[in-house]
């Protein structure tokens, strides 16, 4: 059974006959019933569920942080949200093979902050404890004190991540932070920095600082 919307000429989502209706992103689907496959998968169709299977383990636990992250190119209402945003640019950008020709996520061409202002330039950071040093040179552009740092610490296994939204003014060019994360890990972290604009809501790309602990 399909429900109608808006009238005769609305949607309609559920099953009328041999089609089924549904809305996917704001817009009206209609499509006939999947057909049960009867060949093998192709080499490369096993390798692109791979892949798939790959970027889903590395951006799983971070969607939360690509809703803030690419919410500059992907504003509401847009018709391709930030998480998928996110997975086109890993799947095309991000995604290598080992030398067994498995599928990995580089993480240094991974970028968990998209946006228009210049990304922090000559940044460097340094492991004390819990706490992390950060440097980098500062960009006279950005000498307002709306010009904030964002920081993401991630596990290297992909199952915890700690978001550090505005923690200092960039044209301080230095800060310390502390991360709960880096405290319980028992694996060592990505650290990537990105410059977020307070008054304006608008971001930076994120640069890959590697790995600590």
């Amino acid at each position: 059974m399909a429900i109608q919307k808006d009238g005769p000429n609305g949607a309609f989502v559920g099953k009328v006959g041999s089609v089924f209706g549904y809305i996917l992103n704001g817009q009206n689907i209609i499509r006939s019933p999947r057909k049960h496959r009867t060949r093998e998968p192709s080499e490369a169709e096993l390798l692109n569920r791979e892949k798939m299977k790959v970027m889903a383990n590395f951006l799983g636990p971070i969607y939360p942080v690509l809703r803030y992250g690419y919410k500059e190119i992907a504003p509401k209402g847009s018709r391709v949200g930030a998480v998928q945003l996110a997975q086109s640019h890993v799947r095309k950008d991000c995604m290598e093979l080992n030398e067994q020709q498995k599928p990995f996520v580089n993480p240094e061409k991974v970028l968990v902050f998209r946006g228009s202002l210049e990304p922090p330039r000559e940044c460097e950071v340094q492991q004390e404890g819990n706490s992390l040093h950060f440097r980098w040179q500062v960009n006279p552009a950005y000498q307002s004190s709306f010009y904030k740092l964002n920081v993401l610490i991630y596990e290297v296994d992909g199952v915890e991540a700690d978001l550090k939204i505005a923690v200092t003014e960039v044209n301080a060019g230095q800060c310390i932070i502390e991360s709960k994360l880096l405290a319980i890990s028992q694996n060592p972290v990505h650290v990537y920095v990105g410059i977020v604009n307070t008054f304006k809501e608008v971001l930076s790309d994120s640069v890959y600082l590697g790995v600590v602990g």
